[in-house]
């Protein structure tokens, strides 16, 4: 897998309701050199960002979830702070292209490549967020 330079000093929110999939999530990106935090609930998650929304530049989060679902978290999310884009993941196909685009969503990565595209999706969502 050709990895890309990664992270600065950008900040992401990681949700998946897998814990072992949370920490592997947050591994991995920090070792790409990014700032992680990684909960396991789409309610934890929203708290978090509700309290500080300008301390996430991005979030990842897993689709299927109890409580709230990824797309019912984008939705609450791109209320408080839409600029902040979110990178939706799913074993599912079913219905989720047509997210992307809606509410935030700005990627839908289908599990199990999350890992091997995410280094390229977040690159190319960082280095057009910082164009003129």
């Amino acid at each position: 897998m050709d990895v890309l330079p990664g992270g600065g000093d950008e900040k992401i929110l990681y949700v998946d309701d897998e814990e072992g999939l949370a920490l592997l999530g947050k591994e991995f990106l920090e070792d790409l050199g990014y700032q992680v935090t990684a909960v396991t609930s789409g309610t934890e998650a929203l708290q978090l960002f509700c309290a500080n929304p300008e301390d996430f530049d991005l979030v990842v989060t897993d689709q299927t979830m109890p409580g709230l679902t990824g797309q019912e978290l984008a939705i609450e999310m791109a209320k408080i702070a839409p600029q902040v884009p979110v990178i939706l993941c799913s074993g599912l196909k079913i219905a989720l292209d047509s997210l992307e685009g809606q509410h935030s969503i700005c990627e839908v990565l289908l599990k199990p490549e999350v890992f091997e595209k995410l280094p390229k999706v977040l690159r190319r969502i960082f280095a057009t967020r910082m164009e003129p």
